[in-house]
């Protein structure tokens, strides 16, 4: 959590140093739907995640920028077997994952009108997963940092010069390391958009 909050703070201070001509700030609100592995674990959608971004643009409509964000997912199973090591247990399990994704990012953005700014973003870096499993008295937990990557579609819907709306749908996913398989989900943003032009 303090690497986390490390790299929060050092984005944000990258961003007000910053020359602020041409530049965005985005608060999203995320909406996770589990796939893949991470399904196999928790199959919930869930609306409790955050991202924020920042984004310079060094040509016209090429910016590059940071990402950091976080998002939960959650179920509660009955009758589950879960064993670790030589222990096996059954009952009713709280499942938890907390993913934190953080990413270096380059968006390309196409302005069709002044109103809609579609765009095509991609990020690299490393998305920490902590999974914890609670049955009874006996919990579970661990953090797996693994290396992430996530594509993304959206547009911008900019009604003024210096405040916008983001709708953008994005797919994490991370490969097989730090004892957990690769991870995957898709998720929703939809944020607002501080603009520097």
């Amino acid at each position: 959590m303090k690497k986390n909050l490390l790299l929060f703070l050092l984005l944000i201070g990258l961003g007000i140093t910053a020359r602020a001509q041409r530049s965005l700030y985005s608060f999203n609100y995320v909406v996770t739907v589990p796939t893949g592995n991470t399904a196999d674990f928790i199959d919930v959608t869930s609306g409790r995640g955050f991202a924020f971004e920042y984004q310079k643009f060094i040509k016209d409509h090429i910016s590059i920028g940071g990402e950091v964000g976080h998002a939960t997912i959650f179920k509660r199973t009955e009758n589950e077997v879960y064993t670790r090591e030589t222990a096996s247990l059954s009952g009713i399990q709280y499942r938890y994952q907390y993913s934190y994704p953080i990413m270096a990012t380059g968006a390309y953005y196409h302005s069709f009108t002044d109103l809609f700014r579609p765009y095509v973003s991609f990020g690299l870096g490393t998305i920490a997963n902590k999974r914890t499993i609670e049955m009874g008295m006996y919990q579970s937990e661990e953090t797996h940092w693994q290396f992430g990557f996530r594509p993304e579609l959206g547009t911008l819907i900019q009604p003024s010069d210096n405040v916008a709306f983001r709708v953008g749908a994005k797919y994490y996913g991370t490969i097989k390391g730090g004892g957990l398989e690769g991870q995957s989900n898709l998720s929703f943003h939809f944020g607002l958009v501080i603009m520097n032009n």
